[in-house]
């Protein structure tokens, strides 16, 4: 798909013109850890805490719903991962459609990394491969923006 025609904006994900970045992995062992965290009616977010407490996940891709959004007990838990830094990425979970900024509830302002098209395992291996370059969310929502 060379992009998405929304109400505000069309947006291109292919042109030649697109800056392209390459991540050098050559000299790492491993990825950072990142784990998928799925929505689902009545979620209080205890396994986001879970993925960096006790697994050591260095980032959290959540798979939301449609909308692009988690439960209110979720968006808790990402904020208190957010404030340490931790990386949080939303998508959503039926794998079509787009979570941008302009995505989830009405006026809300989310601390959120938006995954945009990607699904929740494409969205993970991004975040993987751009955490080993950067954990600043305004340069990881940069790459997210480009690929």
């Amino acid at each position: 798909m060379l992009g998405f025609v929304d109400e505000d904006r069309v947006t291109f994900y292919h042109s030649p013109a697109k800056p392209r970045l390459f991540f050098d992995i050559s000299k790492l062992d491993k990825l950072p850890r990142v784990d998928i965290v799925y929505t689902y009616a009545g979620a209080d977010g205890a396994l986001i805490d879970a993925a960096v407490t006790q697994a050591k996940a260095n980032g959290v891709v959540i798979a939301g719903f449609p909308t692009g959004s988690g439960t209110p007990a979720m968006d808790e838990a990402v904020k208190r991962l957010t404030d340490k830094g931790i990386a949080v990425v939303m998508t959503n979970r039926g794998g079509l459609g787009r979570v941008t900024e302009t995505s989830g509830r009405q006026g809300e302002h989310r601390p959120l990394i938006y995954g945009d098209n990607l699904t929740p395992q494409k969205a993970r291996i991004l975040l993987m491969l751009a955490l080993t370059t950067t954990r600043d969310a305004a340069k990881l929502q940069q790459i997210f923006a480009t690929y």
